[in-house]
């Protein structure tokens, strides 16, 4: 198995200058709040903050049920936790001091050492151009398996760069499938974790049967970072930033939400039309060119039947609908395969997942990957997956966690193509 960096260390040594420089922003102090209302009333309150005071950093949204993390500055935890406690809400400091989960999430980089083409290693998180640089090698490395796919650039003219995974030994029409990383920017566990399974189908090929059989029956897109633009920004200068970078024509806030900018049900519940909000749909559907330009892939394409969008974090496997609490006419065949999914991740090791449609399981959401893919691209299997962990961490997974993450994934990854692949 293939474990190496594809980055020189002088290279990395002026990444991570960068990355600590005082052009980023800090979040010392910071703390995550954990809410949680036990009474309608205390919900809408908590909706209302989230619609209204876009500078209130809603790790999690208010939904139906279930807890409510806010990110707050030292000022905004004076008011806040003033608010909260006169209004009857319970809380608690979840985490105590977010800048120092952040620079835990640097931890191994400084041991970065040159590796052989076609590896990268797995236990660290990775600069955009370092997934793009390890992509590049993969055909060159996996010859029979790999072809690379330009779908387009992005807003800042980055490469969307896919890789293809199949193998010549049958010549048939092959469906196909679909799985990426890193649509929120912030969400690094997703890239990782794609990366990990990515690197794991291509060195298990020709050993472990179910991936032969997938390889050789089907076409495997994999796309390591959807918003690229917003990735790259969460290195050098806002580690919690969601959105895309493009601008808003009227607005000196920037980025739209690219998970509610898809071009099917856009602008219903679960969106806002503020550009200063974090789940802002855009000026309209597919306004976010890395959204219209991987919609209209796999769309046009005709022959994808599984499509996973993967998120973090909650630990949730989600179909459509998340526009509408209605189920949709495949809801029974759809929720069976969640069902099977989330049993073969928690058999590896005993992580909890739960699952069922998105509006109802963890908020509406609408003009949305999954809805788009199954609603307007006949996608069957198209789920929304929300990674490690349910909040201990948050978006700020430590890196020692994602193997693990990967491991697990995998396993559900397997039984999820499978089944896709047969539809």
């Amino acid at each position: 198995m293939k474990i190496a960096t594809l980055c020189v260390v002088t290279t990395f040594v002026l990444l991570l200058t960068h990355y600590v420089s005082a052009s980023r922003v800090t979040f010392t102090d910071h703390k995550v709040l954990r809410v949680t209302p036990s009474t309608s009333d205390q919900r809408l309150f908590l909706t209302s903050l989230f619609l209204t005071n876009t500078s209130l950093d809603f790790w999690t949204e208010p939904a139906l049920v279930g807890d409510v993390d806010i990110r707050v500055t030292p000022e905004q935890y004076e008011w806040l936790s003033q608010e909260l406690s006169r209004q009857g809400i319970t809380w608690s400091v979840w985490i105590n001091d977010v800048e120092s989960l952040v620079q835990q999430q640097m931890e191994g980089r400084d041991k970065l050492q040159p590796q052989p083409v076609g590896a990268i290693d797995y236990t660290v998180y990775h600069t955009y151009d370092e997934v793009i640089a390890w992509v590049k090698t993969l055909p060159t490395s996996y010859p029979n398996l790999v072809t690379l796919v330009n779908l387009g650039k992005s807003y800042e003219g980055r490469e969307l760069l896919a890789v293809k995974v199949t193998s010549t030994k049958n010549t048939n029409p092959k469906p196909a499938i679909w799985f990426d990383g890193c649509i929120h920017a912030r969400e690094w566990i997703t890239t990782a974790t794609v990366i990990y399974m990515l690197g794991h189908m291509l060195d298990d090929y020709g050993g472990d049967p179910t991936i032969t059989t997938l390889i050789d029956n089907s076409e495997i897109f994999v796309l390591p970072v959807f918003n690229t633009d917003g990735y790259v920004y969460t290195w050098t200068t806002n580690r919690m930033w969601r959105k895309t970078r493009s601008p808003n024509s009227g607005s000196s806030c920037v980025g739209t939400d690219p998970n509610r900018n898809w071009d099917f049900q856009w602008g219903g519940a679960g969106t806002s039309t503020d550009p200063c909000s974090d789940s802002f749909c855009g000026a309209s559907a597919f306004s976010e060119i890395e959204v219209k330009t991987v919609g209209l892939y796999i769309k046009n394409a005709g022959n994808f039947k599984g499509y996973i969008n993967f998120h973090s974090y909650s630990q949730l496997w989600m179909s459509p609908w998340g526009y509408t609490s209605t189920l949709p006419p495949d809801y029974q065949i759809q929720n069976t395969l969640s069902g099977r999914c989330v049993s073969a991740l928690t058999e590896v090791y005993g992580t909890q997942y739960q699952y069922g449609p998105i509006a109802t399981t963890i908020y509406p959401a609408s003009g949305s990957s999954a809805d788009y893919t199954y609603g307007a691209g006949k996608v069957l299997f198209s789920y929304g997956v929300e990674l490690r962990d349910t909040g201990e961490y948050g978006f700020l997974l430590p890196p020692n966690q994602i193997v693990p993450s990967g491991v697990e994934t995998y396993a559900a990854l397997k039984v999820w193509a499978q089944a896709a692949i047969k539809a």
